[in-house]
């Protein structure tokens, strides 16, 4: 039956491979029906799963368990798409995979004879034993290579690459499309696994006579031989030729002009004429008919010369990255422009490689036709598919401008560099002021500032963009974060483009900007306490809620939207922090340097002003007076005649009021100030009186008093309240509000200077007043206790401390109230006592009072450093140390000291370097910090060596959400692929995964994603959860 023991060993393994299937497939559900529908040889109808590295994976639906593979090599020049349907060539089956070709050669010759099944047979039958043949090698596996035999109808045979005897020694290597000389070892029909078993004979991959007993005799003909051949067609890319007897060849359109030459290769020629050629290949096999058809032929002058200078350079492809080549449209697709740059090389230019100019990018297929040269730069080889990637050639390609670490690098992204103008497409516009995605490749995008998007300080720089819509933009910054991840920086203002900085420039850097710089920026965030903008792309300010106007801001969220264009001064720059002070007042910037024509001597007690309620809160107002800055306090017992039971429906920040200047005490400098009516009643009858010289002051406009020789000290403006730590409760002094002792001495004073009776009328008023006032508040306090209101004393305090001794949020609410009456010092003895009282098994509760120890100390402590970190090395001996670190980190971070939360992340990466939790906050900070990609690279370095192996896929998968999140969603995208390669069937990580690119809500990555997961041999079950 065989003739070689290389063909039993080959037959045994086949053999062998039947029964394992035969078992493995058996059972009620199955049938071996599968093994006939895909004989060797048969043609068979798929649709496309899924489209891998390795090759193409097909799904049949009557047999559910069986896989297709093509390999890449196989397509043929096909272009397939998941979900379409192809018919292919069955040339392998083993263990339920079937391996296809879509090579034209081999499905063409099954389908002229309408046979699915079993097509080389009649072929076959003419193939005797120990018959030499050439083969061709379609695929290699393991232990054997699958050939097809162009000479006997594209038969399908299988070689051994090993025996008994070889089977630890070194294999021969093939490589697919190879031409080797076979030994025919077994035909089907004797061969119990049914298989054309061929033997190889030795390389012959440059062989071209066959050794076949039916081969027709030797032509004359040979490669090299120059022939006289005549002109009968010339199409778009070839010429079709004819010489000798019945022979028939073709020039490709590559093969008529040398490189260098710019007029069209077929201009010169005409059907008819009579050229002289060189054999330069033979003649190509038909996959119809297995006869020759055409011979491959040049009339290159140089090639006319000498031959032996081109067989080098087809025998290797000896293009490199930034040469400048020329070649020929063969195809135009959507966004594709296909090329042929010689007989076996191709080449492929992206739209946006085409040009940099929008108006040409949109007529992107119409500027194309089959046979048009095309100049370009090499910017990507792959050697294996004898395939370039060419840049049209232009004025940013100069070979100049391109630096020796570019010319060695292959990567998709290496030929963009700073300073490059380029073609983009929008991509998507991102919410807010994020900018645009621009997508300057096949696989490649940049992004575009919201500063970078027009030349002019518009308010809307987004209006007239659309996102599809062409752009020309240039590259401001390329940096290379991590394999295959590239951030590009790109710019679309015209400006830019053309190097002129004659329009409205961008500060690049901090340096660029000092005090009194005018400026111009959008608004990035809003918030209570002020806004920060942007001024460029590198270069963000910050505007304290007090500069924001000259007149009162009650709620900047709504007056300065996200996006709003703002014109401002430079206050100050700091190179070194990175920190910019900008203010959008009229006036001038910096409170030093506001109006200095009022001072605390230019007030007197008993004055009548005019304010604004600047703030408002439990226990009074803060008034600023009308045209200076000096704020003074209303207290809450000041504000009527009549009991206030609720200040915040009376009165509100921006109320216009009238007040009575009661005290000054420029040394600590504050103004109490009185609103009650009888304030000014008592004043309008002094008046009436004729006590000019004795009693009250006229009512005076503090923008009329007399400007004082010494000059106005800035250091006496008491700082308006803007966020409530810059002015803390301290400024509120307990020796005006303790009782009214002195206001009635003080008053008293005032009404003995008048006459007798109006002195003892006002006494009895006086009394009189006392009495009701205290018997309001009298009545205040049992409704309050009625009402279980906020304690407001501190004997109702110390009440409700002994009633819940171990509750911090009481001790919390006693120290708050303390510092709203400015006694920092009792406000450290109540927590001092909090500490002490507290039961000792209540962990959480003591942590608490702690943490608020630590923002007291913050806020009041002197040196403010040194006096929180006392606390913090004595909470670390009462409390969980890791959760001391974090509440002190919670501090650092809500008070943006940056530098601090460093050094203690630094700390606590070492004493906790097992803690998934702890390096989660430091990437989450660093993430908002604005840190570059290689320095979370590095963080994630180091936690993976710390972390033990049980935490390390949570901790990437955690990382990855945070960069998603924070904005770097291409890191994010890069961190997810690296886990599911390692662990492709986590549904949970593919859950995850999915939800993130949901959020970004891009389309095509969403849908992408889920052709993936949904490709995996998964369990029902888990395909359930997806399919969800």
């Amino acid at each position: 039956m065989c003739s070689s023991p290389d063909c039993s060993f080959i037959q045994g393994y086949f053999l062998l491979d039947q029964k394992i299937a035969a078992l493995k497939y058996s059972g009620p559900s199955t049938s071996h029906d599968w093994v006939k529908y895909f004989g060797i040889g048969s043609l068979v109808k798929g649709e496309v799963g899924a489209i891998e590295e390795y090759g193409v994976i097909l799904n049949f639906k009557d047999h559910p368990d069986v896989v297709g593979l093509i390999e890449h090599h196989q397509l043929g020049g096909s272009t397939v798409k998941v979900g379409s349907s192809v018919k292919g060539l069955v040339v392998d089956l083993s263990d339920g995979v079937v391996n296809l070709s879509l090579k034209p050669e081999l499905v063409g010759s099954v389908s002229k004879d309408g046979k699915k099944k079993k097509r080389h047979r009649a072929a076959v039958l003419d193939l005797e034993l120990r018959e030499e043949v050439n083969a061709v090698v379609e695929i290699v596996k393991d232990s054997y290579v699958v050939l097809s035999v162009p000479e006997y109808n594209h038969a399908i045979g299988f070689a051994p690459l090993m025996d008994y005897n070889s089977q630890l020694l070194p294999q021969h290597h093939y490589d697919n499309g190879q031409c080797i000389t076979v030994v025919v070892g077994s035909i089907p029909s004797s061969d119990p696994s049914g298989r054309l078993i061929l033997l190889p004979k030795g390389s012959a991959q440059d062989s071209n006579i066959s050794s076949s007993k039916r081969a027709k005799k030797k032509s004359d003909y040979k490669v090299g031989s120059l022939v006289e051949a005549e002109i009968i067609d010339i199409k778009p890319l070839e010429v079709i030729l004819k010489f000798g007897v019945n022979l028939h060849g073709r020039i490709h359109i590559t093969e008529v002009l040398e490189e260098d030459c710019s007029e069209h290769p077929f201009s010169k020629l005409k059907i008819g004429q009579k050229v002289h050629a060189r054999i330069v290949a033979q003649a190509e096999h038909s996959a119809k008919t297995g006869r020759n058809l055409k011979w491959e032929l040049s009339i290159k002058p140089s090639l006319l010369k000498d031959l032996e200078e081109s067989t080098a350079s087809e025998a290797e492809l000896n293009h490199s990255i930034n040469d400048i080549i020329r070649a020929y449209v063969v195809k135009v697709d959507a966004e594709w422009v296909w090329l042929t740059v010689s007989r076996k090389v191709m080449a492929h230019l992206f739209i946006l490689d085409s040009s940099v100019e929008p108006s040409e990018l949109k007529e992107f297929q119409q500027r194309y036709s089959v046979g048009q040269a095309v100049k370009g730069r090499i910017i990507g080889v792959n050697r294996e598919k004898r395939l370039l990637r060419l840049k049209a050639f232009d004025n940013q390609c100069m070979l100049e401008n391109i630096d020796d670490t570019q010319k060695t690098v292959s990567s998709i992204a290496e030929h963009t560099k700073e300073g490059d103008v380029i073609g983009g497409r929008i991509q998507r516009i991102l919410p807010g002021v994020g900018g645009l995605v621009i997508q300057i490749g096949p696989h490649l995008h940049g992004r575009v500032h919201y500063t970078e998007i027009v030349d002019l300080w518009v308010p809307e720089p987004l209006s007239g963009i659309h996102e599809g819509q062409f752009v020309k933009c240039k590259v401001l910054a390329v940096s290379r974060q991590a394999e295959g991840s590239v951030r590009v920086d790109l710019s679309l203002r015209s400006r830019k483009l053309d190097d002129s900085t004659t329009c409205a420039p961008r500060f690049e850097k901090i340096n660029d900007l000092c005090p009194g710089t005018e400026v111009k920026g959008y608004v990035k965030n809003v918030n209570p306490k002020g806004c920060f903008i942007m001024l460029s792309r590198m270069v963000e300010a910050r505007i304290i809620l007090s500069n924001l106007s000259d007149e009162y801001v009650e709620n900047p969220q709504k007056d300065f939207s996200v996006g709003m264009l703002v014109q401002g001064r430079v206050l100050s720059a700091e190179p070194l922090s990175g920190k910019v002070e900008v203010s959008l007042r009229k006036s001038t910037g910096s409170k030093s340097q506001k109006l200095d024509d009022v001072s605390y001597s230019d007030l007197h007690v008993g004055d009548i002003v005019d304010g604004q309620v600047k703030r408002v809160e439990s226990y009074g107002l803060f008034v600023t007076i009308k045209s200076s800055e000096l704020v003074g306090l209303c207290h809450v017992s000041e504000l009527s005649d009549e009991p206030v039971l609720d200040i915040n429906a009376c009165y509100k920040a921006g109320d216009m009021v009238k007040a009575k200047i009661l005290k000054i005490d420029e040394d600590r400098h504050r103004v109490s100030l009185g609103l009650k009516e009888s304030y000014f009643d008592s004043d309008l009858t002094d008046d009436e009186n004729g006590n000019e010289n004795d009693g009250g002051r006229v009512p005076m406009d503090i923008s009329r008093a007399p400007q004082m020789s010494g000059g106005f000290n800035s250091t006496l403006v008491l700082p308006g309240p803007e966020p409530r730590a810059s002015v803390p409760p301290l400024q509120v002094a307990l020796d005006e509000y303790e009782g009214s002792d002195q206001e009635g001495d003080q008053k008293a004073h005032e009404i003995a200077n008048g006459s007798e009776p109006n002195v003892k009328k006002s006494d009895r008023r006086l009394k009189e007043k006392a009495r009701k006032q205290r018997e309001i508040e009298i009545s205040a306090l049992e409704e309050r206790a009625l009402q279980k209101d906020i304690p407001q004393t501190p004997d109702e305090f110390e009440k409700l401390v002994r009633t819940s001794p171990n509750s911090s949020f009481v001790w919390i609410k006693y120290m708050a109230f303390l510092l709203d009456l400015a006694d920092v010092e009792k406000a450290r003895s109540v927590a001092e006592r909090a500490l002490r009282t507290i039961n000792i098994r209540e962990e959480e509760e003591k942590l608490n009072v702690w943490v608020a120890y630590f923002n007291l100390e913050n806020e009041y402590g002197s040196p403010r450093e040194d006096a929180v970190k006392k606390i913090f090395q004595r909470a670390l001996q009462y409390c969980d140390p890791k959760k001391v670190h974090l509440a002190l980190l919670g501090m650092y971070e809500r008070t943006k000291q940056n530098e601090l939360a460093d050094e203690l992340f630094d700390r606590m990466t070492k004493r906790f370097k097992t803690s998934c939790k702890i390096w989660l906050r430091r990437i989450q900070f660093s993430l908002t910090q604005g840190k570059d990609v290689e320095y979370i690279k590095s963080v994630v370095n180091r936690a993976l060596l710390s972390l033990p192996q049980n935490k390390r896929i949570k901790f990437l998968t955690q990382t990855a959400i945070l960069e998603f999140k924070c904005g770097v969603a291409e890191e994010g995208r890069s961190r997810f692929e690296l886990i599911l390669r390692e662990y492709p069937k986590r549904t949970d990580i593919w859950s995850v995964y999915l939800d993130q690119e949901i959020r970004l809500g891009d389309t095509e990555i969403i849908r992408a994603l889920f052709d993936r997961v949904t490709c995996l041999s998964l369990p029902p079950r888990k395909m359930k959860f997806l399919f969800k």
